[in-house]
C-alpha cells in the first residue's frame, strides 16, 4: 500500500458515514421455529427442532450499516455537479464514525440430545470495521482553515478494520422446566486487519497569513494472512442464560457474544508519520464545495505535508466487539408473542447501544412474522423492520429487513439484511 492512500481513505469515508453501528438481525432473536434464534443467546433452543442443517454458503448471510446522516444530507446536486452543503458539519460530533459489518455462514449444524442437550457446529466467514473522525475534520474539510483562526482544529481519530474466519463447537443444556444455560467456544484465524495505534493531528491557522501551523502523530498497523494461516489466530466464547418464570409466558434471557481476541503476526506493516509532533507549516485549504474539487485537494495536501512512511512491525493483538444481550418476551396469546431486546457493544472504547420492540406471529407451522423497531440511542429513533420465517416441507428460508428508516436509499440512514436457508428435521 502505497503511503498516504490509507489516511486518505480514513478521512474521506468519514466524509460519507459519519457515525454507525451494525448488527444482525435483532427479530430473529425472538423467531424460535428458526435456529437462527440461537445466535444472538446460545442458550435458547429452537422449538421443535430435532436437527439442522444450514444448507451450503446459503445458510446465513448479513450485512449491515447506520448512519445518523443520509447520502442528501450531506450532497446537494446543482448543475449536474455534486456539492456539499455547507452546514453538513453540524450534523456530526466529536464522536462520528462509521461502522459496518458482514457474517457469511459457510456450514452450520445443530443436534438436540435426548431432551436435555443440544450441540452445534458452525463455520462461518466474518468482518466488520469503524472509522471515527471527529467534527473538526470534517469542518475543515468542507469550510477550509477560516474556521480555525482563533482556535486551533483538532483531530483524532480512529480505525478498526478486521476479516477473519471462524469456526465454533456450541453446547446447551436445559437444567429443567424452567432454566436453560448454553455456550459456545469459537477459533479464529485472522484474514486481513487494519488498526489505528494513533490517528491524531493539531492545525493551528495564522490569522494574517492564513496558514498552518501543524502536527501529526499517525500509527496504522496492517496485517493480512499468508502462508501460514496460524500466523494470525485468536479464540473468542459466547455464553447465555434463558429463564421461563413462574408468569406463564414470561421468558428473559442474558447473553455475551463475541468476547475475545486476535494476535496478528502476519506481514505486519506498520503507517507512521515521519516526524511525530514535529511542527510544520502549509497553506492549508482553500474553501472547497464542489466534491471533486475537495477530493483534488485532499489528496495533494496528505501526499505534499502529511509523510508517512511504511515499515515492517511487531506483531499485536486487537479484541473482539463483545455484545451484551438482554431480552425478555410475553406470549400473551396463542401465536402471538411481543418481546423487548436491548443490545450494547460493551469492549470498544465507545458505545453503540440499541433497544429493538417486537411483534411476532405464528401461522400454523409453516410461516412466522415478526414486525417491530430499533431504538439506536443516539443515533436515529425511527427504524421500523420486519422479519419472515417460512417453512416449506423441511426446508426454512428467512429474511429479515431492519432499520428501514427511508422510501429511497439516498434518504436512508441505517440498513441491515439477513437471509438464509436451513433443513430442519
Amino acid at each position: 500500500m502505497k503511503k498516504h492512500i490509507l489516511l486518505a481513505s480514513v478521512i474521506v469515508l468519514a466524509v460519507f458515514m459519519q457515525r454507525a453501528v451494525a448488527q444482525e438481525s435483532t427479530l430473529l432473536h425472538f423467531m424460535n421455529t428458526t435456529p437462527q434464534a440461537m445466535r444472538s443467546n446460545p442458550a435458547n433452543i429452537p422449538d421443535t427442532v430435532q436437527m439442522y442443517f444450514g444448507v451450503p454458503f446459503l445458510a446465513n448471510i448479513s450485512v449491515s450499516a447506520t448512519t445518523p446522516i443520509s447520502w442528501s444530507d450531506i450532497f446537494t446536486k446543482r448543475n449536474d455537479s455534486l456539492f456539499v452543503k455547507p452546514g453538513v458539519a453540524n450534523a456530526v460530533t466529536s464522536s462520528s464514525r462509521v461502522f459496518a459489518e458482514f457474517n457469511y455462514d459457510i456450514f452450520t449444524f445443530g443436534k438436540r440430545i435426548d431432551t436435555v442437550h443440544f450441540i452445534t457446529v458452525g463455520l462461518a466467514a466474518k468482518g466488520y470495521g469503524n472509522i471515527g473522525v471527529p467534527q473538526d475534520a470534517v469542518e475543515l474539510l468542507v469550510n477550509g482553515n477560516s474556521a480555525f483562526v482563533n482556535e486551533p482544529c483538532i483531530i483524532d481519530g480512529s480505525l478498526l478494520g478486521q476479516a477473519f474466519g471462524e469456526l465454533s463447537f456450541g453446547y446447551t443444556y436445559k437444567i429443567n422446566r424452567n432454566w436453560q444455560v448454553g455456550g459456545r467456544a469459537k477459533l479464529l484465524v485472522g484474514i486481513y486487519n487494519a488498526y489505528s495505534s494513533s490517528l491524531k493531528a493539531s492545525l493551528a491557522t495564522d490569522a494574517d497569513t492564513y496558514n498552518l501551523l501543524a502536527s501529526s502523530d499517525i500509527l496504522i498497523k496492517t496485517a493480512q494472512i499468508d502462508s501460514n494461516p496460524f500466523d494470525n489466530v485468536g479464540a473468542s466464547v459466547d455464553a447465555g442464560v434463558y429463564y421461563k418464570t413462574p408468569l406463564k409466558g414470561l421468558d428473559v434471557g442474558v447473553s455475551l457474544i463475541d468476547w475475545g481476541f486476535i494476535h496478528w503476526g502476519s506481514k505486519v506493516k506498520y503507517q507512521e508519520s515521519k516526524n511525530v509532533n514535529k511542527p510544520f507549516s502549509f497553506e492549508g485549504f482553500n474553501d472547497v464545495g464542489n466534491i471533486g474539487d475537495l477530493m483534488k485537494n485532499l489528496v495533494d495536501t496528505l501526499k505534499d505535508q502529511f509523510s508517512v512512511r511504511e515499515r515492517d512491525g511487531e506483531s499485536y493483538t486487537t479484541k473482539l466487539k463483545g455484545r451484551l444481550f438482554i431480552s425478555a418476551s410475553y406470549d400473551f396469546q396463542k401465536y402471538n408473542k411481543v418481546g423487548m431486546l436491548f443490545r450494547t457493544d460493551a469492549l470498544q472504547n465507545f458505545n453503540n447501544s440499541a433497544l429493538t420492540i417486537m411483534y411476532n406471529r405464528l401461522v400454523g407451522d409453516w410461516f412466522s412474522v415478526s414486525v417491530g423497531n430499533n431504538f439506536l440511542f443516539g443515533q436515529t429513533y425511527f427504524n421500523p423492520s420486519i422479519a419472515m420465517n417460512f417453512k416449506i416441507s423441511t426446508l426454512q428460508i428467512y429474511l429479515a429487513v431492519e432499520n428501514i428508516n427511508a422510501t429511497y436509499i439516498r434518504d436512508m440512514k441505517a440498513l441491515s439484511a439477513q437471509l438464509g436457508m436451513t433443513i430442519v428435521l
